[in-house]
This record gives structure tokens, sequence and C-alpha cells, in this order.
């Protein structure tokens, strides 16, 4: 399959990068405020306008004080690299405020692209606010455009300008069902989640820094392993929800949790130096209540002292917090260093694996009979709980159906009972594991659960 173009959205902070991203995509994939500096990272995103296929990256804003935002001189090199990258630019600015001393110097750098790059005037909803559009060829980037990404005015006539030389979808462009394992990296912030990430794609794509809070976004990166595709998810580091005080960190928060929704497994990223906090045991309760794969990264090993808690001990402790944690892989990592990192891929794929693991049907019913004979459950108000079949009814996650003539009534001990039992005959390390009780039971055919995966 042919690299699709590439678009990048360039400009100062809050001239509208983000919102213009999100219009063209027709969503809200980046988060949107009015304050400088919620963008950094670069953010891709794959759109399709008509059947014209292309990817558009959104990026931070650029500055020129480095006093302003201790990430300026990361978030310029971020720009940069989408500005070599990329088949088109768009270079955006304020109609309303009109040419700062940051345009003019941003686009003395942006002229080195000139013969790929769109001037956009953004917020351009009003006549008068177009009338003013001609001041900005003292940028000296062409004829400029303008447009509005908050009200859609004039984008589709941009994006059929920009796009017109790229070719059109066929079947050389088309594209192929995404058999890719999504993975989220999710954490408290500081816990060195983009460290990790840049780690394995091996490249500088993330920004990293010791201020909490650097992502704001959920940034979507593709790798290759052993020739199976990856989109890794880094998202924000997520905070208690009393700590989330503005709107930037709300949306940042919701962003994060749609990407624990969105994924096949997460990964959480534990600060060795502080252990496993509340806010952790929150991040772990999502991504159970979603039914999603899991592992955990024990980061920062190598500041641990010699002389500390073993790592037994330190997961002893956290099992004990956390009883979701008791089937679910635990590894300690340096993401600073590579301390253990090469094994991190293989353990998702494991997880991955096992959350679409078919248990086979034969199987399942010895158990169950097996399970049924040594713990028989008790009668409940003089009814007694009759169990007649059981089989496997769902893969990612992995359920399996029990028919009962009373529901309601079965003990939560015993379905973590007969639960202890599957996970104790299958490998199921990191997947959820699922227990559905119904007076009518649909069997479903071995075969059948493996066309899903």
């Amino acid at each position: 399959m042919k690299k699709l173009p590439t678009i990048a959205i360039i400009g100062r902070p809050n001239v509208g990068k983000s919102s213009l991203f999100n219009r063209i995509l027709g969503r809200r994939a980046a988060v949107v405020s009015n304050r400088e500096g919620v963008t950094r990272d670069r953010h891709f995103q794959s759109i399709e306008w008509n059947q014209i296929p292309f990817e558009i990256i959104d990026t931070g804003g650029f500055l020129l004080d480095d006093d302003v935002d201790e990430m300026a001189e990361y978030v310029r090199m971020q720009i940069n690299t989408a500005m070599e990258e990329a088949d088109r630019i768009l270079f955006l600015t304020d109609a309303r405020v009109g040419i700062t001393q940051s345009d003019l110097h941003f686009a003395r750098i942006v002229r080195r692209y000139a013969d790929k790059t769109t001037l956009v005037v953004n917020k351009s909803e009003k006549k008068e606010d177009r009338n003013q559009s001609y001041d900005f060829y003292q940028l000296g980037l062409g004829d400029p455009l303008t447009v509005s990404a908050k009200t859609g005015y004039a984008i589709a006539d941009m994006l059929d300008k920009i796009t017109k030389d790229f070719p059109k979808m066929d079947e050389a462009w088309e594209a192929p069902v995404d058999d890719s394992v999504r993975i989220a990296i999710l954490g408290r912030p500081n816990a060195g989640k983009s460290t990790l990430l840049n780690h394995i794609l091996g490249e500088e794509r993330q920004i990293i820094s010791d201020v909490p809070g650097t992502t704001r976004d959920s940034i979507d990166c593709h790798v290759k392993h052993y020739g199976k595709k990856f989109v890794i998810t880094d998202t924000a580091g997520l905070r208690k929800k009393a700590r989330v005080n503005d709107e930037v960190e709300y949306f940042s928060n919701m962003r994060s949790l749609e990407s624990i929704r969105r994924s096949d497994v997460c990964v959480v990223v534990i600060d060795a130096t502080r252990g496993l906090g509340v806010q952790d045991l929150r991040i772990i309760e999502q991504i159970r209540d979603n039914n999603k794969g899991m592992i955990v990264l024990l980061n920062k090993w190598d500041l641990i002292e010699k002389g500390d808690k073993s790592f037994d001990h330190i997961v002893k402790e956290m099992k004990e917090k956390a009883i979701d944690l008791e089937h679910i892989p635990i590894v300690s990592i340096s993401a600073q260093t590579g301390q253990r990192t090469h094994k991190i891929i293989d353990m998702l794929l494991e997880v991955y694996n096992n959350c679409f693991t078919v248990l086979g049907r034969d199987a399942v019913v010895e158990i169950f009979h097996k399970a049924i004979i040594d713990n028989p459950h008790p009668a409940r108000a003089s009814k007694p709980i009759l169990m007649t079949r059981a089989c496997q009814t769902i893969v990612n996650p992995v359920v399996v159906g029990i028919e009962v003539n009373f529901p309601e009534l079965v003990d939560e001990s015993w379905k973590r009972y007969f639960l202890r039992r599957l996970r104790k005959d299958f490998p199921l390390s990191g997947a959820p594991l699922k227990l559905n009780l119904d007076k009518k039971l649909s069997l479903r055919k071995d075969e059948e659960l493996e066309r899903i995966t």
C-alpha cells in the first residue's frame, strides 16, 4: 500500500490549529482551548476527502520566547520535523488579531518550504474579518485563504485546493482490514509514559519533560514488531477529578478515558519510586470496567535503592491493594535506560492473544461439571440453584455463560470460585474473564468463536 500524503497544520499559539484539525476530521480528536500551548506533540490522524486519502498532523504553537513556556524549544523541534516530512503545510494565522511579530518571525522560517505551503487566515467568519486578509500578503507566503474552523466557512474549498494534486483512491490506495493491535499507555503525570513510547518507537516523536502534564492529547503512533502492526496511544497523565480544575485537563482526561475504550490492551505505567497510588487504582478500575487487557510496568526501577523491598514483596503489596491485579503481568522496567523494555511488545502481544482465546467447548463443559461437583451451589431462600449447561459465548473479552434457573440468586463467592477454576486451566494472563448467568443459554460452537478472532 502506498504511503499517504501528509498535511501539517502550523502556526503560533491560539490561532485555531486544533480547531481546524477537528473541523477537517469532523470530530473532536484534539484538545481545544483559548489558552496558549495546549497542543505540544504532533498529532496524526488519517482521513479521506472526496475519495482522496491523506494524513493530517496537528502541531504545537510556535513560540519565540522560551521564558513563556519552558517546552517551547521542544515544540519548535516537533514543528520543524512536521514541516520537513509533510507534503503540504497549512500556515495558520488569526484574522482578528492580525499579523504579530511571532507570525513574521515564523513566516521567515516557513518560507523555506514556500512551494508546499498554503497561507490560511482563520477566524474569518465575518465579512469585515475577511477584508483584512490582504494585510497577510506581507508574510510572503502567497495568496491567503480565509476560513473559519469554528463555523466551517470555506473549509471545503480549502481542502479541494490543497488536495487537488493528491492521488485519488484506487486499488493501490485501498485500505486493508485494520488488524493493528491498539495499545493505550496510561498512568499518573510524570510516570514516564512518553519516555517509554519514544524508547519503543526509537524516535523522539513525543516530547519528554520532568514537568507533569507535558502530554495534553492522546497521540497515536504506529510500530511493527515481527510483522505485526501496533497502534500505540500515549495519553495525558490521568489525575484525580478533584485536581482537574480547568477545561484543558478536563478534556485531556476525557481523551485518556476514550483511549481506554478504543484500545485492545492497556499499559499502566507506575512510578516505582512513588508506589501504587489512589489514581493508579482508579486507572486500573477504568480498564477493568471497560473489559480491556492489561499489563503493569513499574517504571524507574533503576532509581530503587538496593536493599529496599524486593520486587516480589512490592508486587504482593500491590495485589493486596488492588485485587484486579491478581492475574495481571507486572514487570519492573526503566524507560530511561531501556532496562527490560524489550519485553514489553511481546507481553502486549501475549495479552492481546489471550483476550481472543477460544477455550474449547468440551474443556469448558468438563471444568463446569467438576466445579459443581466439587463445590455445589447451596440452596437460596429454600430454592434449589440448578446449573445445567455452560459454554463460552464471546471472545475479547472472554465470556463464559452458565444456564441456571435463578441467575439473580447465585452467590458472588461461587462466581469468583468458578472464574478461579477457569483461570487455573487456561492461559489468560492479563486478559479480562467474565461470567454471564442466564435462564436460557445460547450455545456457540468453537468454529463460530474462532471466526471472530
